[in-house]
């Protein structure tokens, strides 16, 4: 895991290597073992390295392959399988990078070798022939890739903040993206950023910069909508071929040549990946596990982990967040700072916590269970979906099965868990539609201006069945953000992440599935569940679902002068927020009203426009 910069001069001057170094540097915990340039007539690749395949000099980026040359962050998980199959075709390695074998395969197959590739990576690529340089991003966005022009230049690189470093550059806030993080914490939903001006390739795209005449185009490559097709077969052999891509993906994201841990969290999907590691053999005794740990039961997973950890035998580390170090110590400013965005909920300083602990313990390669929620329908909006599908089949009598079984799992009636589902799926949405026909609106804690601003910038995500649903939380509202933050709080500490339930064969095969197969009996994602036979049954049969999460409310009630503190700063001083949010916060303060997810956004907000000096206009 790397980190990568790319800096061309539109007037076409030499850069120089405190240019292009200053680039680097921003981005030196992404690659703390290496660092390479090179360097074109008006052009100039940069490199930090983080070594983890064939660890030797000829890793050394960036690479030279003929007349390309390459800088490449992420991992291509199938490149020994590639390598092999190159050979045939008459290539030759000089080393046992995957970085090598990218460009062999781009040599081979050009923009089509993309989708032979099984893994996660932003590259750019230089062609001295055709003096272009072409830039990659994987299936679904696991590696980060940003780019801008900014005065005479052409920039490009792993993280925003390496555009500062240049004085042409200016930060300027982007207010749609602000004003759809703030009414509803959409964060990495389009190739928008927080900074104006600076755009992120997209997910399964690639750009194609001519060095002569600094025209740039962006195509995609990958569609995930059109690689999914539907699944005919019957649910046995659907569920040994889960397990099958599953194992596989496993065993492919275990190839590394330093060591590699898992997070765990007691859910079915860490524990999925960390029970058929010991139950396959793919790893030995140096294997350990990290478990973000709560003393309030309400958002500890621990007695689950600490199952999994028994039947496994791996070591298990934990680690105990305190988020009034979040403040007090000034993580809540650092993290703001590396994820060049804000964030929504204390949750990300769990993640957080977990890959400092993993450092600590000298791991340098860790699993984590992102991704199988949003295509296996593990989030409650995907039963809502599946019952409203039932009820539009006129499925009637399947429906309130469905929802008896649901509310046998949790303990309450099935009327109530009827009444539940009346109010989410329909309720909700009415007293939405009627307060806009009423004039009344949304968002009372913002400006008169930002309420304009919302009214033509907000955006959702909603799909119209469980297929839709899946491809939109892939693509634009759950899992993009969910990698932006794994990405950054892994690579604070020069941590590698790999994400097995993001294999594009797994993904595009669940996503296929019968809507049936993976909701059943009350229970979410129940093709994995059946699938993964080494699973504690505690676990297999959890009806509760936490993840990464931190008592965000409890501790905003322990520093409620401090938050208000910051509401205040937040409303006098960046023109966004009406004086409706101290009322509102006062209300809460009292008991008169509950929590709401704004006070944290505005706090979050305030900071990192402070921390990158960002204007408003």
């Amino acid at each position: 895991m790397c980190g990568i910069s790319l800096a061309i001069n539109v007037k076409n001057i030499p850069v120089t290597q405190e240019q292009i170094k200053a680039m680097n540097d921003k981005v030196s915990h992404r690659g703390p073992d290496d660092e390479g340039f090179y360097f074109g007539s008006h052009f100039a690749l940069g490199h930090r390295r983080l070594s983890i395949l064939d660890l030797s000099p000829a890793g050394h980026q960036p690479m030279q392959w003929k007349h390309w040359w390459i800088t490449f962050n992420g991992e291509v998980y199938n490149y020994i399988e590639l390598r092999e199959e190159l050979k045939t075709l008459g290539h030759c390695f000089r080393s046992g990078t995957d970085t090598e074998v990218i460009v062999a395969a781009y040599e081979q197959w050009g923009t089509a070798a993309f989708s032979r590739f099984n893994g996660m990576w932003a590259f750019a690529i230089y062609d001295s022939k055709k003096s272009e340089i072409v830039c990659c991003r994987d299936h679904f966005g696991i590696k980060p890739l940003y780019f801008t022009r900014s005065g005479s230049w052409f920039l490009a690189g792993s993280e925003i903040k390496q555009f500062t470093v240049f004085p042409d550059f200016k930060p300027v806030l982007n207010k749609e993206a602000a004003v759809n993080f703030l009414v509803s914490g959409l964060l990495n939903y389009s190739d928008r950023t927080f900074f104006e001006g600076v755009y992120e390739l997209r997910p399964g795209h690639y750009l194609r910069y001519d060095l002569s005449s600094h025209e740039v185009q962006v195509h995609a490559w990958y569609d995930l909508d059109k690689a999914s097709v539907g699944i005919k077969d019957p649910f046995e052999p659907a569920t040994q071929r889960t397990r099958e891509l599953f194992l596989d993906s496993v065993r492919l994201r275990m190839r590394s040549d330093v060591p590699v841990g898992s997070c765990l969290s007691g859910g079915i999907d860490s524990s999925s990946m960390v029970s058929v590691i010991h139950s396959e053999k793919m790893a030995n005794e140096s294997f350990a596990t990290v478990t973000s740990c709560y003393e309030d039961k309400r958002y500890d997973e621990q007695k689950f982990s600490d199952e999994v950890s028994r039947k496994t035998g791996f070591r298990s580390l934990k680690v105990y967040p305190d988020l009034n170090c979040l403040w007090d110590e000034g993580h809540f400013d650092k993290m703001l700072y590396h994820q060049d965005q804000p964030f929504s909920t204390a949750s990300h300083y769990s993640e957080f916590n977990v890959f400092r602990k993993a450092r600590e313990n000298g791991i340098i390669v860790m699993l984590d269970g992102q991704g199988s929620d949003e295509f296996l329908c593990g989030y409650g909006e995907f039963f809502i979906l599946r019952v409203r599908e039932m009820l539009r089949r006129f499925q009637w009598l399947r429906a309130w099965r469905l929802i008896k079984a649901k509310a046998a799992h949790r303990g309450i009636s099935p009327l109530a868990e009827a009444r539940s589902f009346f109010r989410t799926a329909y309720y909700f949405g009415m007293v939405r539609t009627a307060k806009k026909l009423l004039g009344r609106s949304e968002y009372p804690w913002i400006s008169d201006e930002w309420k304009a601003i919302a009214k033509e910038a907000v955006v959702q995500f909603d799909g119209k069945d469980i297929r839709e649903q899946s491809l939109a939380e892939i693509s634009h509202s759950s899992i993009p953000y969910q990698l932006h933050s794994e990405d950054r709080n892994s690579m604070m500490f020069s941590i590698e992440s790999r994400l097995p339930f993001l294999d594009p064969r797994l993904v595009e095969y669940g996503i296929g599935l019968p809507s049936s197969f993976k909701i059943r009996e009350g229970y979410t994602k129940y093709i994995l569940r059946e699938a993964i036979g080494e699973l504690p049954e505690s676990i297999r049969h959890r009806k509760d679902k936490m993840g990464f999460v931190a008592p965000d409310v409890p501790w905003i009630m322990q520093n409620k002068e401090l938050v208000r503190k910051e509401l205040e700063d937040a409303i006098a001083n960046t023109g966004i927020f009406s004086d409706e949010l101290l009322t509102r916060w006062d209300n809460f303060i009292s008991g008169r009203s509950g929590y709401e997810p704004i006070y944290f956004r505005t706090m979050a907000l305030n900071r990192f426009l402070k921390i990158f000096k960002m204007q408003l206009s």
